[in-house]
């Protein structure tokens, strides 16, 4: 698979994780096939977590804290890559943005970067 072929196969993957998975909480479906049982992941102003049953409990947390049900994301206007890494926006209803970079193996997250996946202000990016 040539570098171009090979972002793409792991760009398509963020539609459904994140406008399935995360917008509907299906934690154990469509959430659980698109990461690794290894998965680690760093996110910003938390502990990270090591495989995916602490990753989805840690999101579960972050849910819990927000009244309950997740924050929607509503599209993916930046989405680009190299490699096995990809890096994709994602605008939330609240108007702010979400960043995940992440490097894939085997058509499901492997690892996530640290001050990845946070929420940020959407005309303020953090230093």
């Amino acid at each position: 698979m040539v570098a171009d072929e090979a972002v793409a196969h792991n760009l398509e993957p963020m539609d459904e994780l994140d406008f399935a998975g995360w917008n509907r909480a299906d934690w154990e479906g469509v959430f659980t096939r698109y990461h690794t049982d290894d998965v680690l992941v760093d996110v910003h102003g938390q502990a990270p977590t090591h495989g995916i049953g602490e990753h989805i409990h840690a999101m579960k947390a972050v849910v819990e804290s927000t009244g309950g049900a997740p924050v929607q994301v509503k599209s993916h206007p930046i989405r680009f890559g190299s490699g096995d890494w990809t890096c994709v926006v994602g605008e939330l209803e609240d108007g702010s943005r979400m960043v995940t970079l992440a490097k894939w193996r085997d058509g499901a997250i492997a690892e996530t970067t640290p001050d990845s996946t946070q929420k940020v202000d959407p005309f303020r990016f953090p230093a």
